[in-house]
């Protein structure tokens, strides 16, 4: 298994000391990361419930290349089965930088988007032992469902779907049992318009990083 990147877990560590580089599980090959349904069940055990923290979009800075928040609000998220995981409140602006805003028509799309109210990212998760210590930091990866606007722009209705990169190693959660702290992140994948969907690339995917207050 290759390496995750870990932008989340280094925003951790700047907002909530939370050092995990030395608990990694160095055999990125080992094939004996799966649980047993036994520990998947303890897993959420320690993980369940409610939420509450910040979500951060990131951005690369064009001077530096170096990845940076560009945005932030105030969200919550629950964890109330082993397989799901609800983000909830989402303001649109977040989900709509996963618009592509190359065409007038799409400028608008967004713009409309950004009206919209918050909205809940239903995601389905499966529990990983990613780190040696994996009862202590539990971990888990993510795949995001889709959230759906519809908007009118000029007297016409839109449809738009806002999408994420699935089966995905950069989308995860991790949680340190001791000190409480968490961090999740989920990548913007693009934007289905009226049906027709862009061409993307998981290198422009736009992260979304979940740190608990």
């Amino acid at each position: 298994m290759r390496k995750l990147r870990l932008l989340g877990l280094c925003l951790l560590v700047a907002v909530s000391a939370f050092t995990l580089t030395s608990c990694l599980n160095d055999d990125d090959d080992n094939n004996n990361n799966s649980m047993t349904p036994a520990e998947k069940a303890q897993s959420f055990q320690i993980v369940q419930g409610s939420y509450s923290g910040k979500v951060y979009a990131i951005g690369r800075n064009v001077q530096n290349g170096n990845s940076e928040a560009t945005d932030s609000a105030e969200v919550a998220w629950s964890i109330n089965t082993d397989s799901t995981m609800i983000f909830h409140m989402v303001p649109a602006r977040f989900l709509a930088l996963a618009i592509d805003t190359t065409t007038t028509e799409h400028k608008a799309i967004r713009d409309a988007v950004l009206t919209q109210a918050p909205s809940e990212v239903n995601c389905a998760i499966g529990f990983y032992k990613y780190y040696q210590e994996w009862t202590t930091y539990p971990f888990w990866f993510i795949n995001p469902g889709s959230v759906t606007y519809n908007v009118t722009v000029n007297g016409t209705s839109h449809k738009v779907v806002i999408g994420f990169w699935g089966n995905s190693t950069s989308s995860y959660g991790v949680f340190n049992a001791t000190t409480k702290a968490m961090s999740s992140e989920i990548l913007l994948a693009g934007a289905t318009i009226d049906g027709v969907t862009p061409s993307v690339s998981i290198s422009n995917a736009v992260p979304l990083v979940f740190v608990k207050k």
